[in-house]
């Protein structure tokens, strides 16, 4: 289950300066996610301590090494 701490954080902006696209932008990911699942059910980290993380004002992932199974 892919899940995270609860995060109000302003990455598309909040009230009347929210951006037009954020909307797109959390659907195209969760179609990018279902996808992958539905193509790859079986796969995980092949090296857990390889994942390294971007920082900065965009943060997040910048490599995850998997394995498909």
């Amino acid at each position: 289950m892919i899940d995270r701490a609860e995060n109000r954080h302003a990455a598309f902006g909040l009230g009347i300066h929210r951006c037009l696209g954020s909307n797109l932008a959390r659907m195209e990911l969760t179609v990018a996610l279902e996808e992958w699942i539905r193509r790859y059910p079986d796969f995980e980290l092949s090296d857990p301590d390889a994942v390294t993380w971007s920082a900065g004002q965009v943060r997040g992932p910048r490599t995850i090494p998997v394995r498909i199974l």
